[in-house]
């Protein structure tokens, strides 16, 4: 399992660290930079780190991608939460994989936060 963190540095940049163990018995973390427009487009990166020596775990050394996700609504001009989504990895190795996990809980939530259910408070009690 990991255990995971997020930062909102503000103007649609999101950090993520996952630090656990992964499929392969190794340990490390998963660092993960996304920028997200107001349109919903998003683009990012990540790249993990193990204690899987360098040695051993081949060409490019770490496990490094870049994703992208394109809202659903912007092709069929009608409203929708889905995305279409990619992911570039150039190598694919044991150390730092991982499950692909769907629908992860912050991504879910994130909307609902403090500060943007305090906003709406005002429109609620008008």
């Amino acid at each position: 399992g990991h255990a995971s963190a997020y930062y909102d540095f503000g103007n649609g940049f999101l950090g993520q660290i996952d630090a656990g163990r992964y499929l392969a018995g190794d340990w490390g973390a998963t660092f993960a930079l996304d920028r997200e427009f107001d349109n919903g487009f998003r683009i990012g990166a990540y790249f993990t780190l193990t204690d899987v020596p360098f040695d051993d775990f081949g060409e490019g050394s770490f496990d490094k991608g870049i994703r992208v996700e394109v809202p659903l609504s912007w092709f069929t001009g009608q409203p929708s939460r889905d995305v279409l989504a990619q992911e570039i990895q150039p190598i694919l190795r044991d150390g730092g994989a991982r499950l692909k996990v769907a629908n992860r809980l912050h991504r879910q939530v994130r909307d609902y936060r403090g500060q943007e259910l305090d906003d709406g408070w005002g429109r609620y009690l008008r």
